[in-house]
Parts: C-alpha cells; structure tokens; sequence
C-alpha cells in the first residue's frame, strides 16, 4: 500500500487542500462583523480607500502600522461594501492559498509529495485557524502567512529579489512576519547545510542575503515616519494581563502559558476567543502545574531534536520558538498575554514537523486511514468553532463556557447585549465584571452609560465617579458626568467637568457647545459666547452653534452681533427648525432700525 489511496495523483494534490479548505470555512459566510472589526470598517480610509491615508495611518492611535491589511479590507469595502459575507470570502480564499503554499514549501523541504499533502491537510483543517479565518479583523495574519511563505519559496528558488520584496510586505501585513531572515538562515545553516563552521555560514548568508536587512530597513523607517512622533496611547493600562504582575510571576507565567500554546497545537480544544483577566491564573508556585509543563515542554524542545540526531526537527523546533518570539510577553507585552492568533505562523513549524515525521517513516503511509480520521476529526472541530464567531453574542458567550469569570468576555457580551436592547443582561454582565476586576473601567464606564440612558441618574454617577477615580484623565466619563449633571441641573458641577474635559482635550466640540448652554442657565452669558465662538472656530459649519450665539446676544441687546449670527445660521440650514422664527426677530429688529 504505497501512499495516500484516496489521493492517488499528486495533482489532485491541491484540488484537495483547496476543497477541504473552503469546506472547513464555508459556514463563515453567514457569520457578522464581530470584536474590533466594527472599528476597521468604520474608518474613512478603509470606506474610501484612501491609499495615501493608508500608509500614513497610526491606526486609532494605538501605534499600529499594518497598510497592507488595511489596504485589504478597503478592498474588499470597495467590493462588498458593509455585507460581512464579501470580508469572509476573502478570508477563506487567503486560508487556502495558504494551504496551497504551505503544500509547495512542504514538497521542496520534505522532498515526499505524500508527506506533504498531510502536512497542508493538518495546517488547512486545524481549529487553531479558526480565529485568524473566522475573523475579518485578523486579516493581516493571513496576509502575512501569504507573503510570508511566498518569501520563503521565493528564497528557495533563487529568487532573491521577489523575496525582499515578499517579506517586506509580509511586515507590512503584520509585525510578527519579521522573522523570515532569521527562519531563513537557520534553514541554511541545518537544512543546508554549506560548507565551514556556524560562524562562516551566518556571515556568509548574511552578505549573500544582504537585501533583508534592506527591506527591513525600509519598512522601519516607513513605519517610523508615522509613529515615530505619535504619543503614546491617552486611554487606560494594557488590556494584557501579565501588565499586572512583577517580573518573577510574569516570567513564570509565560512558561506555564507555553505549555498552553502546546497543548492546543496537539489537542486543540477548549478555544477561546479571549484568555484575558482570570482565565488563565497567574503562576504564583514553582510548584504549579502548568509551569512544570511549560518547563517539560521547554525541555523536550531541546532534548528531542538532539536525541533524534535530526536537523529537520530542530529546524522545525526553533521557527517555532521564533514564531512565539515577538509575542512571548518575556521582552515586551504583547496586546494580549495569550491569543491563538499568536500560533498562526507557528502551525507552518509544526506541520512542516508532520512532513518531515511522515517522510522519515513511511509506515505512517500505510496508516492513512487513521490519518484520514484526525482530518475528520480537526475539521469536524473547525466548522463546529466557526459557529461561536457568529456574532459578538455567540463569541464572548462561548469564552464564558469555559473560562466564566472572564472579565472583558462580560464585558463584551454586555455591550452585546446592549446592542440588542436587553438592558437587563447587560447591566448583569457589566457588574459581574466589576465583580471579577473591580479595576476594569470599561465597565464602570459602559455600565454608567447604561443608567443614564435609562435615566437612573445617582446610579449613573456612582459608575462614573468610579471610573474617574480609575483613570481621572478619561475625557469621555468627564464629558458624560458633566451631562449627567446638566441633566439634573446641577450647572455648577457640570461645568467643573466640562472644564476637565476642555484640559484635557480643546477641540472636544461637543463640550464646547454643552458648557455653553450651562453658562446660559447660569446667566454668564459672556463666558457662553466664548464656548460658542471656539465651537465655530473648530467647526465653521457648527449651525447650533450659530443658533445658541444669536439667542444669547438676543438677550444682551446686542442685534448687531445677533443678526449677524443668525444670517450665518440661515445661509448654512435654510430649513434649521427655528428659521421662520430667526427671520421674524431678523425682520422686526431690521424695521424698527
């Protein structure tokens, strides 16, 4: 029995990859926009497809260059407009190209057709995809993966320059794809295998391959250009837990969360959308049992590749340390302490470990059925993980499942819930993250939103001052305490944070506009018209403005400076609700001159 039956010629070789692929992801299609995709689509550059903005973006400010992606999706906009189904497609179509290339780098380094199809039906199917194909926001993954592997095949035939090039973009696609050198010169040095010691080959590669270092480069100072002189983010502490912890915790919990990461790659189970605030507990004992694994694992990375004397493996083993590298959280913290987006390009490590297993030992070949069982079963495991990104709902639902005192998964499902209308459940998941981290001021904040709206003002204040103790520089709960008691005609307080506000941020218009009104019910009508005059200074076209500026010189006596505001207020809305009155006092106020 000589390879795999069902597959009997290499050519259908891609027609399965490609067809398992799009079977896998095809009940993505009916799934919505879930998590930050809202905030991609919301953007004028990605709706308009604003090239130049694009590539001068620091993407809502938190100091993220990623052009490439963002040029996808503006893309796809362009296409598809506001339809979720277009966005997936194209995820879909990126996973199997994927798969596509993952098959070709897996037949030219493991040299065995058979032994590569299993390793792209194993990356092609694995649930630990789910997340960077289910959801539209992760497209710089995939396009990165693309670029990516393309530089590595391109490396491979010779291709030196479309190789710079490929990795260039894949770093434009998404940060972590800056290893491929690295992957690349451990290939020359154990796969390769040129003549002279470690130190020759690394020097030799290095000027042989010069032009990395020169695509590199350039993408730095491009992306420098953008965020070199941005400031840092203004809103609250890093949503990544380990943030929290001393170095020693911190550290031990990385290596109890590597032992996670491989766990998932054997047995991908319990997936979770979010492993954020209490869902994985802090290492708090050398005795722990995930950070004895991780350190079992650590070992085991090292010690099988030298008892098995192979250089595949060892390849193998250390692309996937250097997959991890930039999101390890041991030299930087990462945006989140775990994700399994962060094993994206690792999975092209362990399943080129596949290959290379199954090519060692033909007998394997004989077992395709039992193969065939594990596709089935991982696929099987996708389409059923593809359900849970749906919608907001289903996905922060499914992290409670297993991980129920997850903080920001409640407060996701709340907001959700708010969306729906359903204050009840969003009240009750927003103070049950409170509960579990009484730090977290979303919560307090979304939470003290939700008690306004329903006009339960003290409430309301209760969850705003506890956000401002939080974070007393948050604009958006000095702004909304500031209406609260606006509402409630506690002028004087309100305009004490209108001011905090107007410190923190001058052109927060809407303060403008709100203080004013609190010095009119205050009589202090100069004051008023200065708020009303910055608001026309930050918005020419402000016709409240206008409006509210004539009302108070109405008031003074002044008709000159009123008139005059109220034929601006007219020549910018004709129709403005109070026009036929404006006109009348225009009128009346022009005869009697």
């Amino acid at each position: 029995m000589n390879g795999l039956k069902p597959i009997r010629s290499q050519a259908a070789h891609p027609v399965a990859i490609v067809l398992l692929g799009l079977g896998c992801y095809a009940n993505t299609l009916g799934n919505g926009f879930v998590f930050d995709d809202s905030a991609y689509l919301a953007s004028a550059m990605v709706r308009e497809l604003e090239i130049g903005e694009i590539f001068a973006a620091n993407w809502l400010g938190l100091d993220i260059y990623r052009p490439l992606a963002l040029l996808s999706l503006g893309c796809d906009f362009l296409l598809y407009g506001e339809a979720p189904m277009g966005f997936h497609l194209t995820n879909a179509l990126l996973h199997a190209i994927n798969g596509l290339l993952l098959y070709a780098l897996a037949r030219e380094l493991v040299s065995h057709g058979q032994a590569a199809l299993w390793a792209a039906l194993v990356y092609i199917c694995h649930p630990l995809q789910t997340e960077v194909v289910g959801w539209v926001s992760a497209r710089g993954d995939l396009l990165a993966s693309s670029f990516f592997l393309g530089g590595f095949l391109a490396y491979l035939s010779g291709r030196r320059t479309a190789s710079w090039a490929l990795y260039a973009a894949a770093v434009l696609s998404k940060e972590t794809a800056v290893i491929l050198p690295a992957v690349l010169l451990l290939h020359a040095c154990w796969i390769e295998r040129a003549a002279g010691g470690w130190w020759t080959r690394v020097t030799d590669w290095c000027k042989s391959h010069w032009g990395y270092a020169v695509a590199l480069g350039a993408v730095l100072a491009l992306r420098f250009g953008v965020l070199g002189g941005a400031d840092a983010s203004a809103g609250p502490a890093s949503t990544n837990f380990l943030a929290e912890l001393d170095i020693a915790p911190r550290w031990a919990t990385v290596v109890a969360i590597w032992a996670r990461y491989a766990l998932l790659l054997a047995v991908p189970v319990r997936l979770s959308a979010d492993y954020s605030f209490a869902s994985i507990p802090p290492v708090a004992s050398p005795l722990d049992p995930w950070f004895i694994a991780g350190l079992i694992f650590v070992a085991a990375s090292v010690a099988l590749p030298w008892w098995t004397r192979s250089r595949s493996l060892a390849f193998a083993t250390a692309f996937l340390w250097l997959s991890l590298l930039p999101v390890s959280n041991v030299f930087v913290l990462a945006p989140s302490g775990m994700a399994e987006r962060y094993l994206h390009l690792g999975l092209i490590a362990a399943t080129l470990a596949i290959g290379w297993g199954v090519a060692r030992a033909p007998v394997l070949l004989r077992l395709w059925p039992l193969g065939g069982v594990v596709v089935l079963l991982l696929s099987a495991a996708t389409i059923g993980r593809n359900r849970d990104w749906r919608s907001d709902l289903s996905l922060f639902s499914a992290v409670l499942e297993y991980y129920p005192d997850n903080a920001r998964a409640h407060d996701n499902l709340a907001y959700s819930y708010y969306r729906r209308g359903d204050f009840g459940r969003a009240v009750y998941h927003y103070q049950r993250a409170i509960d579990i981290q009484p730090t977290r001021l979303r919560a307090h904040f979304n939470l003290g939103m939700l008690y306004s709206q329903a006009r339960r003002y003290d409430a309301a204040l209760a969850s705003f001052k506890t956000a401002l103790a939080l974070h007393p520089t948050h604009v958006e709960t000095h702004f909304n305490t500031g209406l609260i008691y606006q509402k409630m005609q506690r002028y004087a307080e309100a305009i004490g944070h209108y001011r905090a506000v107007l410190d923190l941020d001058p052109g927060h218009a809407k303060t403008r506009y709100n203080i004013g009104r609190a010095y009119e019910r205050t009589d202090r009508l100069s004051e008023a018209v200065g708020q009303y005059n910055a608001l026309i200074e930050l918005n020419p076209a402000a016709a409240k403005a206008y409006y509210r500026l004539g009302e108070v010189y109405y008031r003074l006596g002044n008709i000159r400076q009123m008139t005059e505001s109220w034929t601006a207020l007219l020549r910018i809305e004709p129709d403005h609700a109070n026009a036929r009155r404006v006109r009348e006092i225009i009128g009346q106020n022009s005869r009697s001159e």
